[in-house]
């Protein structure tokens, strides 16, 4: 056997036979000391995710303002029978 300094390259490992955090890392390429983190993956998701849902306004103005116009010009109607059916139907599965 003959050294010459030079490191073998090591056996690709299949994903199946990692653990621990060996699975959490993700290798870029083989050439590459560079990882990134599974965490740091599904953190970016999560960020992305959040700012998304923090653009979006939680209250529908649009809906809001033609609901006070019409309560305001007497055209808002209820409608009763609904309106008792969902209370009694949201006590009920309170109770359950």
């Amino acid at each position: 056997m003959k050294i010459d300094g030079q490191h073998p390259k090591l056996p690709v490992q299949d994903k199946s036979t990692l653990k621990g955090k060996e699975k959490d890392n993700i290798q870029l390429d083989r050439n590459s000391s560079d990882t990134i983190k599974k965490k740091d993956i599904d953190q970016f998701a999560f960020n992305k995710i959040k700012d998304k849902a923090d653009s979006e306004p939680d209250i529908n103005l649009e809906k809001v303002n033609a609901l006070k116009a019409k309560i305001k010009n007497g055209e808002y109607q209820i409608d009763t029978k609904k309106l008792a059916s969902s209370l009694i139907k949201n006590s009920l599965l309170e109770d359950l």
